[in-house]
């Protein structure tokens, strides 16, 4: 457990009549919470209308994301006034990971609590308070946050007797030195028999496989450098990518059709695609296969 917690008490004008009786009567229960009270509406040159009950925009919570960090959790009053204000500013805050939202609510009905717990809030408490249930809720919610793990690398310790001297000074060491008599005994124990023409077999396949797999490398790596340069650098990065993906795409495609002489089925089964799929990619990019047809082939 944490030995100490910030939390943040973001007050609003409406709120200042019944608040600070409420956190100066749970002050004696929060012994390990640090209140860090926030006067949001204090000090803004706002152009809003001066008749509003909240006088704070409702980005506010959305604009704040980074700075709250510093905290470990935020305490947010919601009266009956306050209501509407609230839930538009718990809706504009982006989906993800944020500091963890309790509310301290004033007459509100079950309805309305519902609601703001589906819009954000990691738990709330009721007026009048109860201050072992608020210091209970409090920590339970602190201590669900997953605590950011250190960014530092990790430090390798490498045994002195391994590695004396430089760092390939051991290449000409006999293998016991290197891997142990264990590993040894399993390198040194004979393969297990095998016909010749099983042997041959499978060596056959995996240069087929190999070969194959050069193939599609060099024809993707051939495609993607004569387009490359078709891609605007200055645009944005979505939009260059997108144009270099469907560069290649059409001409992965033309390419295709034209060695199957615009058999669909035949050309998709080289690509390793669904037909489906490949034609999909045809129209997309409305691309007929009739210009590639011979008088002999084509589907």
């Amino acid at each position: 457990m944490r030995q100490q917690i910030d939390c943040a008490v973001l007050r609003l004008a409406v709120h200042h009549a019944w608040l600070e009786d409420v956190l100066l009567g749970a002050s004696p229960a929060l012994t390990r919470v640090r209140l860090h009270q926030l006067e949001w509406e204090a000090g803004q040159n706002l152009e809003v209308d001066t008749t509003a009950t909240v006088t704070l925009p409702v980005q506010a919570l959305a604009q704040a994301s980074v700075s709250l960090r510093r905290f470990d959790l935020c305490l947010l009053p919601v009266s009956v006034d306050t209501l509407a204000w609230t839930r538009q500013a718990l809706a504009l805050i982006p989906r993800g990971p944020f500091l963890p939202l309790v509310g301290i609510f004033q007459n509100l009905k079950s309805a309305a609590m519902q609601d703001l717990l589906e819009l954000g809030l990691s738990d709330f408490v009721r007026l009048p308070l109860c201050n072992e249930e608020f210091r209970a809720r409090v920590l339970a919610t602190v201590s669900r946050v997953p605590r950011p793990s250190t960014l530092r690398e990790p430090e390798v310790d490498y045994a002195a007797s391994e590695w004396s001297g430089s760092a390939f000074e051991g290449c000409n060491k006999t293998p016991q030195g290197v891997y142990g008599k264990s590993r040894v005994n399993k390198m040194t124990e004979p393969l297990p028999k095998q016909s010749t023409h099983a042997l041959l077999r499978t060596k056959a396949s995996k240069a087929k496989t190999n070969c194959e797999t050069e193939r599609r490398s060099l024809q993707c790596a051939t495609a993607f450098n004569a387009l490359h340069h078709k891609a605007d650098p200055m645009g944005s990065f979505r939009d260059a990518k997108n144009q270099l993906v469907s560069n290649f795409e059409r001409t992965y495609i033309t390419q295709a059709l034209t060695k199957h002489s615009g058999n669909i089925a035949m050309a998709a089964r080289a690509s390793n695609k669904h037909r489906r799929a490949f034609w999909a990619l045809m129209r997309k990019h409305d691309i007929a296969a009739e210009p590639y047809r011979t008088d002999d082939g084509g589907e």
